[in-house]
């Protein structure tokens, strides 16, 4: 119960190994409970960055959206460097536990940090006097934001491949992550505006979001390092490959560069859209912050009624053709916004959440269940453990694409000329547009993208058991992989 010593690198611990029955739910739900701290910490930055940072410190929108563009730069090192240490991390805690403990430390003290930067503006420029000061302030805590979620978000990634060889128990315990982060995410957006509303979306009010969100992530965060102490893992991998093979290998994993690019295309849609949503209620629409529960409300519903339907569903059909669906989903929700207007009924907010909510079970259920088989992948090719580099490349992809959303956005608002301070009556067509590229025309491209990429997906349950049958046969050299797995 002390906490633990920072990770480090020794003797391989014992390891229970993983198993194909199904997991205690008991474990499955100590696990997920991490992806409600890891939503509040996603999702309020995403939410809440961009708004705060044009509407209340008065920072230039390109420029906020570059900084935080600049941000994500650095993952190109904290996330493989992170990924890189926890696959070779060892003592009895595991491979990943010790790094869950300290990520929870500093992604909540970021989170605090990042919406409570003591300067506003306006300011002229950016490149000197206030300004600067401001500027250097506001990346170097979206710098120990990015840190923060390295720590956490890839050795909590990590974890399933070590817990589980089943394949269809994969996406079970993605689906219990999914539900979890459902309502962290409710809470960072939905709940957040409401107090934002309540208390005049002003400085205090941003500060008061930050303290709640950073208490509830670190409790939830702990509670998944925690529950899972007596989760199966595995030893830090005796196996010795040259660096060229190594990085070759990432390369030659065709499924994983597929979940990548879908990822990807995804996030970006993703981003953008969470970045624009106050936006768009606030300066489009005309409809107050505390409605945010009407779209946040249903896609929790959503997400808790559906998640284990989509489970069934891909045991039916398929991962691939669930997650074409689900991206489809995200891309027709997306369209729809096109047609919202000032004064729509509540029940299109409510609706447009809702089928969100499924959209998002199945994306992020099924993206991560094919992760953890394209981990297992390859192991079988190279008889390395490197899920936690798996992980770190996965994570980077995640935190680029929430880079270029408000990037997008930030430049569209400055060309379109956006003044925060214009009631709806008086924003133009231009503004609108700019805020529609954001959250329907990107969204509903890169849905389009996402479901051409899964057409050529390969790695299915009897690709899997046929490389499991031949690492069977020959258990001490790694396997070539089956024709079928791409």
């Amino acid at each position: 119960s002390s906490p633990p010593a920072p990770p480090r690198a020794a003797s391989a611990p014992p390891a229970t190994a993983p198993a194909e029955e199904p997991l205690p739910r008991r474990l499955k739900a100590s696990w997920a409970t991490g992806a409600f701290g890891v939503a509040i910490l996603m999702n309020g930055i995403s939410a809440l960055s961009m708004f705060y940072f044009v509407s209340v410190l008065r920072i230039n929108p390109a420029v906020a959206g570059f900084l935080v563009f600049l941000s994500k730069l650095y993952d190109a090192v904290s996330d493989p460097v992170t990924g890189y240490f926890s696959d070779r991390t060892d003592g009895a805690a595991g491979r990943r536990r010790p790094w869950l403990f300290w990520g929870a430390i500093v992604s909540s003290v970021s989170f605090v940090a990042v919406v409570t930067v003591p300067f506003t503006g306006p300011w002229d420029t950016m490149t000197s006097g206030p300004g600067l000061l401001a500027a250097a302030y506001v990346l170097a805590v979206l710098l120990l934001y990015t840190t923060g979620y390295s720590l956490i978000n890839v050795p909590y990634m990590a974890m399933p491949a070590e817990m589980t060889t089943g394949y269809h128990e994969r996406s079970s315990i993605h689906g219990w992550r999914v539900m979890f982060a459902s309502v962290g995410g409710f809470l960072a957006q939905s709940m957040a505006g409401m107090v934002l509303q309540a208390m005049g979306k002003d400085w205090d009010a941003h500060a008061t979001v930050g303290a709640l969100g950073g208490a509830l992530l670190l409790c939830t965060m702990l509670t998944a390092w925690w529950g899972t102490r007596h989760a199966p893992f595995q030893p830090v991998s005796t196996v010795r490959v040259p660096l060229r093979e190594q990085l070759l290998s990432f390369a030659r994993n065709r499924p994983f560069q597929q979940i990548l690019g879908v990822k990807l295309v995804q996030l970006i849609g993703i981003s953008a859209s969470s970045g624009g949503l106050m936006f768009f209620l606030v300066s489009v629409i005309d409809v107050s912050l505390a409605k945010l529960p009407l779209i946040g409300g249903p896609m929790v519903l959503a997400v808790l009624t559906c998640t284990p339907l989509l489970v069934k569903l891909s045991r039916r059909i398929g991962k691939r053709t669930t997650y074409a669906l689900s991206a489809l989903l995200t891309g027709l929700q997306a369209i729809s916004v096109i047609y919202a207007q000032p004064g729509e009924p509540d029940l299109l907010l409510a609706l447009r959440g809702f089928f969100s909510g499924i959209a998002f079970a199945g994306n992020v259920m099924l993206a991560m269940s094919m992760l953890t088989d394209a981990m297992e992948l390859d192991w079988h090719r190279t008889g390395l453990r490197r899920e936690g580099m798996y992980s770190a490349l996965y994570s980077f992809v995640e935190k680029l694409a929430a880079a270029i959303g408000p990037l997008i956005l930030g430049v569209a608002l400055a060309a379109a000329g956006f003044d925060p301070k214009a009631p709806p009556a008086q924003v133009t067509e231009d503004v609108r547009q700019a805020v529609l590229l954001a959250i329907a025309y990107i969204p509903a491209a890169m849905a389009v993208v996402a479901v051409l990429i899964l057409a050529f997906y390969r790695l299915d349950e009897n690709a899997l058991r046929a490389l499991r049958e031949r690492k069977a046969l020959s258990p001490s050299s790694p396997t070539p992989a089956a024709p079928s797995s791409g």
